[in-house]
């Protein structure tokens, strides 16, 4: 795709039977770019500043020490500021940070669950606070990502000022699921420049226009996470002996060096002979067991959700009358949809879902992820059948510009 075949295909895209628009402001606007230095939201930036909207760029530092999402974050994400012509500036994120992603991320593998830190940084790191800041600072309307998703503007009709989210036109890098929990205030205030494109369309672009990382590898590991998950849990929890059980024969196999190391339905790396293939099946964080056996002991067909977060109230309206929701669950990021029909809960604040078919290892502390039965548009989520409040703990510092680095 090229640079003006590029700029012209952005602003209407068709998902399945639905047409709808990716919303873009068609005249000059101010506009703050969350910048990586990657090379999808270093394009973001290009594009924009292509079609004559006023930029500034910034970053959020997260984290002390090295790593991919800090350092050479500021340092590449200035350098294209710089070659734009645009402000950039940083801010100084690590107390949110620390306290609803890593510190959300060890209490719930500690307490046997299996945490999906992303979906929190994007509620309360990159909207909640990361975007507030930047309109409040700059005092731009809209804040743009490199983000495969789409957003549309309802401009009449019974959804008029309505926000929707949709899916991506790149299936394999789609991450609205990704955004299940983030409050819909702050999606009105969203820009998905890359939505309708795939991500060779964005390279293509990118060395077209000699962006810098366009051929940058991308990371698919927790971006504070360095040596491995098992490594990190270890050093904080230091190595816990336990078991490792047959649920099917009631005996132990072997053992392990702490239940943090598995994930539900997890085969390969468990280390146990046994007369059959065998996954895990349950962890059990206060006895320190590991408990495996066959595969149909991870299939489900019901599970609840807890702490439900809705994109649009008109989602839950079916469900506060009684009635059932049709929707496609997602239970993993990485994981096909399922068909299902969702229910008020018996416990407040929780849902019923029931799937059409069965899916395995629907894991406690994951997201859950409603969309439309075509699966185009997502609706929300909550968190799968276990969830460790993320109250702040303190008052966090007034979020603060850092010093002038070094480009």
């Amino acid at each position: 795709m090229g640079l003006t075949q590029g700029r012209t295909a952005r602003y209407s895209s068709v998902i399945m039977s639905t047409t709808f628009t990716n919303y873009l402001p068609t005249k000059p606007t101010k506009i703050a770019v969350a910048m990586s230095g990657g090379v999808d939201s270093n394009t973001t930036a290009w594009l924009l500043k292509q079609a004559g909207h006023e930029l500034v760029g910034f970053t959020a530092w997260t984290l002390d020490g090295p790593g991919k999402c800090c350092n050479d974050a500021l340092i590449h994400a200035g350098r294209m500021c710089d070659r734009l012509g645009i402000p950039y500036d940083t801010v100084d994120l690590r107390a949110e940070f620390k306290h609803f992603v890593m510190d959300y991320y060890e209490n719930n593998y500690a307490a046997g669950l299996t945490p999906n830190p992303c979906v929190e940084c994007n509620e309360h790191v990159k909207w909640e606070r990361l975007v507030g800041y930047a309109r409040e600072t700059w005092g731009v309307e809209y804040v743009a990502t490199g983000h495969y998703a789409q957003v549309h503007h309802h401009t009449d009709g019974p959804r008029k000022g309505d926000v929707s989210i949709f899916r991506s036109v790149d299936e394999r890098k789609d991450q609205t699921y990704m955004m299940a929990h983030v409050r819909p205030d702050d999606f009105k205030h969203a820009l998905f420049p890359l939505g309708h494109m795939t991500k060779p369309d964005v390279v293509n672009i990118a060395k077209e226009a000699e962006i810098p990382e366009a051929d940058g590898k991308e990371s698919q590991d927790v971006c504070f996470v360095m040596d491995g998950h098992a490594n990190y849990m270890a050093g904080l929890l230091g190595k816990k002996t336990g078991p490792i059980v047959d649920i099917d024969e009631n005996r132990v196999l072997g053992t392990h060096d702490g239940f943090y190391g598995f994930t539900i339905g997890q085969r390969k790396g468990i280390n146990v002979s046994a007369n059959r293939p065998v996954y895990v099946i349950k962890l059990d964080a206060k006895t320190n067991t590991v408990y495996v056996g066959n595969p149909q002991h991870l299939e489900t067909s019901h599970f609840t959700v807890l702490k439900p977060h809705w994109l649009s109230p008109r989602f839950s309206e079916p469900l506060a009358e009684g009635k059932t929701l049709t929707t496609m669950a997602k239970i993993r990021y990485g994981s096909a949809p399922a068909l299902a029909t969702v229910t008020v809960g018996e416990v407040p604040n929780t849902l019923s879902v029931s799937l059409k078919t069965p899916l395995s290892a629907v894991t406690p502390g994951q997201i859950c992820a409603f969309y439309d039965p075509d699966f185009v548009e997502l609706y929300g989520g909550g968190y799968i059948e276990a969830y460790l409040p993320q109250a702040p703990t303190h008052d966090f510092p007034a979020m603060a510009p850092l010093a002038a680095c070094e480009l």
